[in-house]
């Protein structure tokens, strides 16, 4: 079982306690709330690496990303507003090595958890 940092919240923001959810369920490896929330044409954009198109591409090449099955997570922050939220924090891997990210996410709307688009910033620490 991976170490989770999370802070609590005052709970009446559903997005944030969404995407709590998520970062939870990332960290154990398990795709449900994304495969049920992750719209068919999301885009995937790993800063100065990759994008990926689709939504069984995307949650195939999750598993080969740090924030998939992580030894401990800590998230720092989660900001939503309108379409828009940002999750940011430092994971280690199962390999070791430590990262910080930041997630900028665009959903589908300002209600509901239905995500059009994420882009990853992943810096690896030394």
């Amino acid at each position: 079982m991976p170490k989770i940092n999370i802070q609590p919240d005052c709970g009446n923001a559903p997005r944030k306690i969404f995407l709590k959810d998520l970062y939870v369920s990332l960290a154990n490896a398990d795709n449900k709330i994304l495969h049920n929330n992750a719209q068919d044409n999301i885009n995937w954009q790993v800063a100065g690496q990759t994008i990926v198109t689709g939504k069984e591409n995307y949650l195939e090449a999750l598993k080969g990303h740090p924030l998939w099955r992580v030894k401990e997570i800590t998230v720092d922050t989660i900001i939503t507003h309108g379409p828009d939220a940002s999750v940011s924090g430092q994971i280690t891997a199962t390999d070791n090595l430590k990262y910080s990210f930041c997630d900028i996410y665009r959903f589908k709307g300002a209600g509901g958890t239905l995500i059009n688009s994420i882009t990853t910033f992943l810096v690896r620490l030394d």
